[in-house]
């Protein structure tokens, strides 16, 4: 029974590799949908399949089939594909040996299929081996994700392979700089205000920005970035969001050579937002949030100390020059600049009161997570003061 078995299901693969090769559109999508069917079922089905030479006639049905027969016979090629290549690293070879990345940009014409969740599944299988020995090729590869990623029309189902493509790509040091020539920061930083995709956009740009100068650059660049990070930073309903938000802007702080980001984010309220993760958000969360105060903090302290001193001395020759001078006006000239001063110093010795409450209460917030985690009825009630 089971070499009767064996032997239908023989009969079967070599009868879908002849329509495949040589049959009409529809016989060509009966085919490919036999031969999604028959790697679903076996392993060693799926890995003898494409030394039958299924591989080569299932690729050029993605670029080939024409009409509206041919539309539903490429989903089903790309259907096809993408079980072959499900958990196969040779399959995946021949897949790619077959010229699949080389079409790539004539798919980008037919919006049901480049849209489609099966070539979007197909080029994330694909994408896995970048991880691997195999030379592959991100110049063909990347400007088809970016244009998915960048694309208003498609659906969020259909970018969250792509996104996980870009992040094998992106694993890679040799292709960061790639990745990121290739345009795909600023399609990122549009998908993190989208809360079903802005988890994956915030990780990748976070590794980009972490792993190159050019990515921290790229990101710096995009004038829509600061907002778009801080408005990820405030949602609390989203922890994972929420971290790899503070990672991001905790790596741009710390990095950021001219320091516009970091003026940029000042100016839009960052070290309030910075405040309340510090005080409701994840444990890790919270110590991104109290380290980049930290560094808000004594970044403000340097630039007071900068300003104050040549200012104070400034002052203080003038006054000498009006004593010296005897004029009747010299004092009275004198007490306001003298009262200037000590506003002055009464502001900066304010903010610096306000920057340690808030680096107080940050710090305490996370030493406290464990204990508060151990008390049931905490509430805000219940936060430092």
């Amino acid at each position: 029974m089971v070499g009767a078995a064996d032997g239908g299901a023989a009969a079967s693969m070599r009868a879908a590799v002849r329509r495949l090769s040589f049959g009409a559109a529809e016989e060509k999508r009966e085919a490919a949908g036999e031969v999604a069917a028959l790697a679903r079922s076996d392993e060693r089905r799926k890995r003898l399949l494409p030394e039958l030479g299924v591989v080569p006639p299932l690729v050029a049905m993605l670029a080939d089939a024409r009409g509206g027969e041919g539309g539903g016979a490429r989903l089903a090629a790309a259907g096809a594909l993408m079980e072959l290549a499900r958990g196969t690293h040779r399959n995946k070879v021949h897949i790619v040996k077959a010229g699949l990345l080389k079409k790539l940009p004539e798919l980008m014409d037919d919006k049901d299929l480049s849209r489609s969740q099966q070539l979007a599944q197909l080029l994330l299988s694909i994408s896995s081996l970048a991880n691997t020995d195999f030379p592959l090729s991100t110049s063909e590869l990347l400007p088809f994700l970016v244009a998915t990623l960048s694309a208003a029309d498609v659906p969020a189902d259909t970018k969250l392979p792509c996104l996980a493509a870009l992040r094998n790509l992106s694993t890679k040091l040799e292709h960061v700089r790639d990745v990121v020539s290739s345009g795909a920061v600023r399609a990122l930083v549009s998908l993190v205000p989208d809360r079903k995709t802005s988890e994956a956009a915030l990780s990748i740009l976070g590794e980009l920005a972490a792993s190159s100068a050019a990515g921290r650059k790229a990101v710096e660049e995009d004038e829509t970035a600061p907002r778009a990070i801080l408005e990820a930073m405030t949602w609390h309903d989203s922890a994972r969001c929420q971290e790899h938000a503070a990672y991001l802007a905790m790596v741009l702080v710390a990095h950021g050579g001219s320091g516009e980001m970091r003026r940029r984010m000042r100016q839009l309220g960052v070290v309030q937002a910075l405040l309340e993760v510090s005080l409701l958000g994840t444990p890790l969360a919270q110590r991104r949030a109290a380290k980049i105060l930290q560094w808000f903090k004594e970044e403000g302290q340097s630039r007071i100390r900068a300003h104050s001193g040549p200012r104070m001395e400034g002052v203080s020759c003038h006054g000498d020059d009006v004593g010296g001078g005897g004029g009747s006006g010299g004092g009275g000239e004198q007490e306001v600049k003298d009262r200037r001063d000590t506003v002055g110093m009464i502001v900066r010795q304010s903010l610096d009161r306000n920057m340690k409450s808030i680096l107080r209460r940050a710090t305490a917030s996370v030493d406290l997570t464990n204990v508060k985690l151990l008390v049931a009825s905490s509430s805000s009630k219940s936060l430092p003061c």
